[in-house]
């Protein structure tokens, strides 16, 4: 005897409820990865800028403060030449910006800027991101009130990240567990609504970390970055190299005011 196939016991409804949550799912997955890789450049950016700062830039307001100081000479040898006066004047607003720029506008005793370790997170905080995110994450709102919520858990969560503080990431997932939020809401119709609309908020949110990942790439400071991270390949620190052509340069500038100071003499 022939074998019927079974039937099909579920409704139309159910069927699509099961192919939107398999989406969702696959599009949750991708959004976490997408807020983990911008969290994580996010942090390494911030890492390198301080380094940069601090061995580069200081560097650089040092030397623009010796410019405008051989400018302010200049200016005073030649009191009744506009142009002369001019680049003194500009000099001394790049040298003020510079300074400004490399924080060595901090209040007298304060450190200029604290290195900041290599953000590189463990394995285990990644999961542990991963996991919060997918249970917390804002676009997974259904409602206003509902994604304010998540907003703040989210915050809590990217903070604890850049911590690297695992045990607040702990924390969060169980006290997330235990809350009203975590909550889920019965009703097939009304679930597939919420489905529909959590897929559209995920997919506008993937679009929203392609744009900021574009804008950040396109920036001066990520191009730096990837120049230094490829000379660290080729065993090349090129902070270092930059801080000693400005070293020589800023020996060559000194020079040169104490000359024209002399002659002032």
């Amino acid at each position: 005897m022939e074998e019927l196939e079974p039937l099909e016991t579920r409704t139309p409804e159910e069927r699509e409820l099961d192919r939107k949550r398999a989406e969702l799912a696959e599009l949750e997955s991708e959004l976490i990865e997408r807020e983990l890789d911008l969290s994580t450049l996010e942090q390494d950016l911030a890492a390198f800028r301080a380094d940069y700062l601090r061995i580069v830039g200081r560097r650089y307001a040092t030397l623009d403060d010796i410019k405008a100081r051989i400018a302010g000479v200049r200016a005073s040898q030649h009191p009744n030449e506009k142009s002369v006066q001019e680049e003194a004047r500009r000099a001394r607003e790049t040298a003020d910006d510079t300074a400004k720029q490399a924080g060595n506008d901090a209040p007298r005793g304060e450190p200029l800027l604290r290195p900041l370790p290599p953000f590189g997170p463990l394995d285990a905080l990644k999961a542990l991101y991963r996991s919060a995110a997918r249970q917390m994450h804002p676009d997974l709102a259904t409602t206003d009130a509902e994604r304010t919520r998540r907003h703040e858990w989210m915050a809590k969560v990217n903070d604890a990240y850049r911590q690297r503080d695992e045990s607040a990431l702990k924390s969060l997932l169980e006290t997330w567990a235990e809350s009203p939020e975590s909550v889920e809401g019965t009703g097939i119709a009304s679930e597939l609504v919420r489905v529909i609309r959590q897929i559209a908020q995920v997919r506008r949110r993937i679009k929203v970390i392609e744009t900021t990942v574009g804008e950040i790439e396109a920036g001066e400071l990520y191009a730096l970055y990837m120049q230094y991270d490829t000379a660290l390949d080729d065993g090349r620190d090129l902070l270092d190299e930059m801080a000693n052509r400005l070293d020589m340069e800023i020996v060559l500038a000194r020079r040169e005011l104490a000359g024209l100071e002399a002659e002032e003499r």
